[in-house]
């Protein structure tokens, strides 16, 4: 007798599958902004001031003051703390969404702290929660089984959104040395997921490019010194609108910015001393004196400017040849090198 095998469809290959990969990222944002910063501020401000009205209503009833406060501090420890109550959402969130996390082959990360918050009911951590990648065969295989008819703007936007959260937990572990299996999964399969980028057409998607990026300096055997470099903007083109080497002139101390350029030397040194960043190391040389001579002239027009006071920028110019010394030093030739 013949046997007819049912397969079980790749999970995102039918429409109720993007459906309900939506309403999951839509819980863990909503999540997200529920324990916001702002969010969490006004609730602890809510709590004190009813706090107030409690104690004062005591006082009112015949209390000493003394004994209303300690009074209501003993019934509000009572109360679950705002940590407690993120915590148990954040469970609450992972166990309901567990079938759809699981068949994409993502779980919840643990809490990102962004700020730590301190108010009448304790200590409280406000962060997000991200999606990281625990199985990248499924993750990489869930985007490719996805008809790009039924990826719907949503769709898209939740997937970029994910890669872009992915690319920072991988990042963030290669950075600190943590040998993370997030880290490990995500570079082990960035080509299948670039691929299932491509195929949503997300190719070109700066999340895309940043993804090829980490997996081609994994290859190389100088991602961390890439990545130590990228965080402190040392590769961004000098004068860009952000925060970086350029420009922290702008708005710095002579101790900030001597200590954040001596992080740009250490990262080249870095480079320098890793046989297999030969490539990127070049790079950082050639980038570190062009963002320093930048800021040099950016420093010299803002003092021809007024800018500041006549007090402006005082120190600054030491810090800078003393950098100039220092990287000059790393790119000499009679320098020992590992690059043959």
């Amino acid at each position: 007798m013949n046997e007819i095998t049912h397969l079980t469809p790749e999970f995102g290959s039918r429409p109720e599958d993007i459906t309900a990969f939506n309403e999951a990222i839509a819980s863990i944002d909503g999540h997200n902004a529920q324990f916001s910063l702002g969010n969490m501020m006004a609730r602890a401000l809510l709590d004190h001031l009813d706090d107030s009205q409690r104690v004062q209503e005591l006082v009112d009833a015949g209390a000493s003051e003394d004994e209303a406060e300690q009074t209501v501090h003993f019934v509000g420890s009572e109360k679950l703390q705002l940590t407690e109550q993120e915590q148990m959402a954040r469970s609450i969130i992972g166990v309901t969404n567990t079938p759809v996390l699981e068949a994409s082959g993502l779980s919840l990360s643990p809490l990102r702290t962004t700020a730590t918050m301190f108010s009448n009911k304790g200590e409280q951590s406000v962060g997000k929660v991200r999606l990281q990648i625990t199985d990248g065969g499924s993750f990489s295989n869930f985007l490719l089984s996805v008809h790009p008819e039924d990826a719907n703007e949503d769709f898209k936007v939740n997937t970029t959104n994910i890669v872009k959260g992915i690319i920072t937990e991988t990042s963030d572990s290669i950075a600190e040395g943590v040998d993370d299996r997030m880290a490990l999964e995500t570079l082990a399969y960035s080509k299948g997921i670039i691929a299932g980028l491509e195929h949503l057409g997300l190719g070109n998607e700066p999340a895309a490019y940043k993804l090829s990026k980490l997996y081609e300096h994994a290859q190389q055997g100088d991602i961390k010194e890439y990545v130590q470099a990228c965080d402190i903007g040392i590769l961004q083109e000098p004068g860009e609108p952000t925060f970086g080497p350029s420009r922290w002139q702008r708005d710095a101390t002579p101790e900030f910015l001597a200590t954040n350029w001596n992080r740009v030397l250490d990262v080249v040194k870095a480079a320098k001393a890793n046989p297999r960043a030969a490539e990127l190391f070049d790079q950082l040389a050639v980038s570190t004196q062009a963002t320093l001579d930048y800021a040099k002239d950016d420093l010299d027009n803002i003092k021809a400017e007024g800018y500041g006071g006549k007090h402006y920028g005082e120190g600054f110019e030491k810090v800078f040849e003393t950098v100039e010394l220092e990287l000059n030093l790393i790119n000499s030739p009679d320098e020992e090198t590992n690059h043959a």
